[in-house]
C-alpha cells in the first residue's frame, strides 16, 4: 500500500475483471497456483449482482456513508475529471440529480437498502457498516471485520498497525496517492481518492435548503431503521 494505489491492489469487478478494460489473464492469482482467497472492489447495487454473489462462497463488506457527505464527496470526485476542469458540475445540479437517483450505480437509497436487507438476513455473508462507525472507533470495527472474514488478529499491535496503515491520513501522504496519474481503465487521478474523509464536511458546501431536502428523503426512505445522519 505504500507503493500502489488501493484500486490496483483490490481490482474492481466492473472495470478490471469483467469490464471493457479487463486484462487477460485476470489481475488475480489462479487457484491452481496459490490461495483462492482474493479481494475485489465493486460498486453495482445488490439488485444487479445479487444472483452472482449468492452463487459463490464470497463474503461481502458494505460501507455506507451519510448521504450528504456521500453527495459532496462524489461531487468533488467527479469534478477532478479533465472534462469538468473548465466548467465544473454545479453543486445545485448535482444535488438535484442525487435526490432523483440519477447518479452512477443507481439511486443511493436503493443501493444502501439492498445490502442492508441482506446483512440483516444473512449476517455471516454480508457485513454492513457505516463510514461514521469506522471513523468513530476504527479498532473495534477492524477487529469485527477480521473476525467476519475468518482471520482474527493475534494481538492488539496488529490491529493498531492496520488502522494506522489504512487511515486516510496515512494513505494520503504516500507519493503514489499524491500523483495526478490515472489508470488506463479509469481516468480519475490517483489523488482524487484522498480528499478529506471527514464526517460532516457537507456543512461546508450544502445550503440549508439542500440539507433539508436530503434529510426529508432520508427519513422517508430509511424510516429511521438504518442511518440517522440528520445530526451529522
Amino acid at each position: 500500500m505504500t507503493r500502489d494505489n488501493p484500486h490496483k491492489l483490490a481490482p474492481q469487478l466492473e472495470l478490471q475483471v469483467y469490464g471493457p478494460h479487463a486484462t487477460s489473464p485476470p489481475p488475480f492469482p489462479s487457484p491452481d497456483t496459490s490461495s483462492s482467497n482474493r479481494i475485489f472492489g465493486t460498486h453495482p447495487p445488490y439488485q444487479i449482482i445479487g444472483e452472482t454473489v449468492n452463487s459463490s462462497d464470497c463474503r461481502v463488506i458494505y460501507v455506507a456513508r451519510n448521504p450528504k457527505d456521500t453527495l459532496v464527496s462524489m461531487w468533488h470526485f467527479v469534478n477532478t475529471l479533465e472534462m469538468f476542469k473548465t466548467f465544473p458540475w454545479p453543486l445545485e445540479d448535482f444535488v438535484d440529480n442525487f435526490c432523483k437517483g440519477h447518479i452512477a450505480f443507481g439511486p443511493y437509497y436503493d443501493h444502501v437498502l439492498g445490502y442492508h436487507k441482506e446483512s440483516m438476513e444473512r449476517p455471516k455473508k454480508f457485513f454492513f457498516i457505516t463510514y461514521e462507525e469506522l471513523k468513530r472507533d476504527p479498532k473495534t470495527h477492524v477487529n469485527k471485520l477480521a473476525e467476519f472474514l475468518g482471520y482474527p488478529f493475534d494481538n492488539e499491535e496488529q490491529v493498531e498497525e492496520v488502522v494506522r496503515s489504512c487511515s486516510i491520513e496515512t494513505l494520503r501522504n504516500h507519493e503514489v496517492n499524491k500523483s495526478t496519474d490515472s489508470f488506463s481503465f479509469f481516468e480519475f487521478p490517483h489523488n482524487s481518492y484522498f480528499r478529506k474523509g471527514q464526517v460532516g464536511d457537507h456543512k461546508n458546501y450544502l445550503t440549508k435548503d439542500m440539507i433539508n431536502r436530503i434529510d426529508t428523503i432520508t427519513r422517508e426512505k430509511f424510516q429511521g431503521s438504518i442511518l440517522n445522519h440528520e445530526e451529522e
